[in-house]
């Protein structure tokens, strides 16, 4: 690279770079930075597995891994959770489900029919993500800001998520709001739905269980799938009378 430069100089005298002047120390350290990204891009494919991988901690995170112990110790607890992944089939995760006790809770794939397979909209099962900041506007001004001994602020008063969507994206479990659903139905294929033996009925989970099941989807899950959720809380589910059984999602 630096001979490469060396021919892009001007020809003269001042722009000599055989002499050992600063001009010349400072274009060899400019030639550096090419050649280490090249070195860099070249060892990618390195990152493609866990034993070989420079960003361990992403692994870690993508299967929620404790980062603790040695480097080998760590290489090889992900090895192990990337090695028993049954390559992330909504077959392998309803086994997944079933095994941790949520044997109510069914995997549901993209499409409502075929062949010709025609994927379900995504939309008739989820609802848009409400933003605290758009509660605050519908309510007196003085509400979204610190209120004095006794005062009531209004909820969500922020760009948090306000409402249960019904679906799960977000790999932290935070109140940070998910993109909404995307309208292109070409997009649509990389939705799973989980729900009762029948859909979309709900699945009834333990309201104790609820926040167990979304962390477990969300570590086994492909990174590229968005999950719809057609789960309830137990007691309201068996009951059928106050959950609203059939008309909207629990989750989020």
């Amino acid at each position: 690279m630096f001979r490469l430069i060396q021919h892009l100089l001007p020809r003269a005298l001042a722009w000599s770079t055989t002499a050992p002047k600063r001009l010349r120390a400072y274009l060899l350290g400019l030639s550096a930075m090419p050649d280490q990204i090249r070195v860099f891009v070249d060892e990618v494919f390195l990152d493609l597995w866990p034993e070989t991988t420079r960003d361990l901690a992403l692994w870690e995170k993508q299967f929620a891994l404790n980062p603790g112990g040695s480097i080998g110790q760590r290489r090889a607890k992900v090895a192990a959770a990337w090695g028993i992944q049954g390559r992330q089939s909504p077959d392998y995760l309803q086994r997944l489900i079933h095994a941790a006790g949520f044997t109510n809770v069914y995997v549901h794939e993209w499409w409502e029919s075929g062949p010709p397979y025609v994927a379900r909209d995504p939309r008739l099962y989820t609802s848009p993500p409400l933003i605290g900041l758009y509660q605050c506007e519908t309510l007196n001004p003085w509400q979204c800001y610190s209120p004095g001994p006794g005062d009531r602020l209004a909820p969500h008063c922020d760009a948090t998520l306000a409402n249960d969507p019904g679906y799960l994206v977000n790999l932290d479990l935070t109140r940070r709001a998910p993109p909404p659903v995307p309208d292109d139905p070409s997009m649509w294929p990389f939705f799973i739905y989980l729900s009762a033996a029948a859909f979309p009925e709900l699945a009834p989970v333990p309201a104790s269980r609820l926040a167990e099941l979304k962390e477990l989807v969300l570590t086994f899950k492909p990174a590229q799938q968005w999950i719809v959720l057609r789960v309830g809380p137990l007691e309201e589910v068996e009951g059928y009378g106050t959950s609203g059984y059939g008309t909207a999602p629990f989750g989020a």
